[in-house]
């Protein structure tokens, strides 16, 4: 089924609204995500990926048992998009009075100076080069994840547009036993419960691949045993909840609007539900991945 762009920026925009009215994120923030949510929205339709004949995938057998589609480092995507994306977000970002501003200006200074490359960049987000960007965030204190925020900014468009393509050589599977992304193979963002019984979707970090799961099991470590498995909910935050393992001690988001008039759009609802974060965190809790914004 294609992607219908039309109802994505109807839902986007509904979502938006719903996050602003809560008051309860810093209005700058919550503008910059807008401006860039529409920027990848409208960059979506316009980016250039194909699956080349000689990109390696795993056999079926294989990602049945737990083996990523494609690597992370050969994910196809559209670079030259991504080179013309980065100039628009730190224009977006100049356009605001917040702490990542001043961080965004020396990095735009050291793009000037080469010694930040795009390139190397965008290389270091494919291969999750945990050096690279703890080198750049001690050159933006103030906003540690702002490079990381940048190239998932830059690629994400043309990573969705390609798990898109990548997801039609998936193997028929109804129900995935492992919690990482067939596709990319990395931990879920979010998870959310559909239909009347309940079954749980997980939404990938990277690519944004959506893919339904076991309910009873953690997606980090795979612990199935139901009395290590529990979830609490906030009163403020009807809709969602908090799935904790006491084996691993990670913690999921889990949207739930089944019993409500809303409808789900989880990188947006990661946002939204981010008081969550903080609660189970203080609960000793962490969480498998960043947010979907670099939090």
């Amino acid at each position: 089924m294609s992607y219908d762009y039309e109802e994505a920026g109807r839902r986007m925009e509904s979502k938006i609204a719903h996050i602003k009215a809560k008051q309860a994120l810093p209005g700058e923030l919550v503008n910059l995500i807008e401006d860039v949510a529409r920027m990848q929205l409208s960059a979506r339709q316009q980016a250039s990926v194909s699956l080349s004949e000689d990109l390696a995938c795993a056999s079926g057998e294989d990602v049945i048992r737990g083996v990523p589609l494609v690597a992370r480092d050969a994910f196809p995507h559209d670079r030259e998009q991504a080179r013309n994306l980065l100039d628009q977000v730190f224009g977006l970002i100049g356009r605001g009075d917040m702490p990542m501003q001043k961080g965004a200006a020396l990095l735009a200074e050291a793009l000037q100076k080469n010694e930040l490359v795009p390139d190397e960049l965008f290389d270091a987000y494919f291969s999750e080069n945990t050096t690279f960007f703890e080198k750049w965030s001690q050159v933006t204190p103030e906003a540690p994840q702002l490079t990381r925020f940048l190239a998932a900014a830059a690629l994400g468009p043309s990573i969705e547009v390609a798990a898109e393509l990548l997801a039609e050589r998936l193997p028929e599977v109804t129900t995935w036993h492992n919690g990482s992304c067939p596709i990319c193979g990395s931990l879920p963002l979010i998870s959310s419960l559909r239909q009347r019984e309940g079954f749980r979707h997980m939404t990938c970090s990277f690519c944004r691949h959506e893919f339904r799961v076991r309910r009873i099991a953690c997606p980090v470590c795979g612990e199935d045993d139901q009395k290590k498995l529990t979830f609490f909910t906030v009163e403020q935050e009807p809709g969602f909840r908090v799935d904790v393992c006491q084996t691993c001690k990670a913690y999921i988001k889990t949207i739930d609007f089944r019993a409500l008039d809303r409808v789900p759009l989880p990188v947006l609802d990661d946002l939204d539900s981010l008081v969550l974060d903080y609660v189970a965190m203080d609960q000793g809790y962490r969480r498998g991945t960043l947010s979907a914004w670099g939090f």
